[in-house]
């Protein structure tokens, strides 16, 4: 039998390259799209890849999800949506994220729905819609109530709830991914970043009380996970968290990545932190503020980034682990050293 016509968002990007690429490897035809300015040529600056998705044989269509017309023509047959795209900048504009994320999400949806083919829609969620745990929270489970700390995690919390009810409404198998730090091969952002940050560090340096447990999972665990629960023969639906089996704290991950690249590592006594994060939060929030709503122009921080510091954080992911699916990174020791290579073997670092 044929397989189902899929289609990817957000295609270009870190993810969706990934998850195009898995498909093709399984045998499933695809069609991506992005916007039409992420194609055709790779732009590593903007996390932009379509030399992939070429490479994968998928078909392109250019659209902006937040315009209806445009989507209309994306799901003509589709019957598995692996939905990516989003706006993720802490730092963007109310009624941006509102707009992408939220209002892009429903228009996929209508026009699914009167297409009528949809059998599977898996979008991705965000694992911070939980908001700051307390310790008593830990680990966080899916049946948990959401409390999502700033804008951009506001926004996808509505859009995970808007899916929940029409999938619901309608009858359609559904899962939210709720990825943790994503990290691997063309990482640019979130989980690339920290890699490649911590990659040169030299000596590395982390304070005694940085013991925060760091949440990881690796790109190919999040699509396989994707691609696992649509292909699931029993009833999928909701939340689920996409995270490795990680218990790796801050100071043991910096430990980890010194010798990793033969770096020296120096542990620092403990540092006042919740007075750190007030400070640099207001300093941060004064030039995000700037550079947004005066100059016009991206922050080069994000305030919203610094309440995270040294915060604890763990995830259940035995509801995915129930469904069947084996992690093929579950210590992100061994991920993050493959990945480490693929950023050298490619001349990141």
């Amino acid at each position: 039998m044929d397989k189902p016509l899929c289609l990817v968002t957000g295609a270009c990007g870190f993810m969706g390259t990934h998850m195009v690429q898995l498909l093709k490897e399984k045998g499933y035809k695809t069609r991506a799209t992005d916007l039409p300015s992420a194609f055709p040529d790779d732009d590593r600056k903007r996390g932009l890849f379509p030399s992939v998705v070429q490479q994968a044989g998928a078909e392109f269509v250019g659209a902006d999800l937040t315009d209806a017309a445009m989507v209309k023509p994306l799901v003509k047959d589709v019957e598995y949506i692996f939905h990516i795209a989003g706006l993720f900048k802490y730092s963007a504009t109310w009624e941006a994220l509102e707009a992408v994320n939220v209002g892009g999400t429903k228009n996929l949806l209508d026009a699914a729905l009167a297409e009528g083919k949809l059998k599977r829609f898996i979008m991705w969620g965000a694992g911070g819609v939980y908001g700051i745990p307390s310790p008593d929270m830990l680990p966080l489970k899916e049946d948990m109530i959401t409390n999502p700390p700033n804008n951009y995690l506001k926004s996808k919390d509505l859009a995970e709830k808007l899916v929940m009810e029409v999938c619901e409404k309608n009858k359609i198998p559904y899962a939210i991914l709720r990825p943790t730090t994503v990290y691997g091969p063309r990482a640019v952002y979130g989980g690339g970043q920290l890699v490649m940050g911590m990659s040169k560090m030299n000596p590395a340096m982390a304070p005694a009380n940085f013991t925060a447990r760091v949440p990881f999972v690796h790109v190919r665990d999040v699509v396989g996970a994707a691609l696992h629960l649509a292909e699931h023969d029993k009833k999928i639906q909701g939340p689920y968290n996409v995270n490795d089996d990680s218990q790796m704290t801050q100071i043991e991950m910096i430990r980890y990545f010194a010798q990793m690249m033969g770096h020296m590592f120096v542990k620092l006594p403990p540092i006042p932190v919740e007075f750190i994060r007030a400070g640099v939060g207001k300093v941060a929030g004064m030039v995000e503020h700037v550079a947004r709503d005066i100059l016009h122009v991206a922050s080069p921080v994000e305030a919203d980034t610094i309440e995270y510091l040294n915060r604890d954080f763990t995830y259940s992911n035995e509801k995915l682990k129930s469904t069947g699916y084996e992690f093929i990174y579950p210590d992100p020791r061994h991920g993050l050293r493959d990945t480490v290579q693929w950023y050298r073997d490619n001349g990141w670092m």
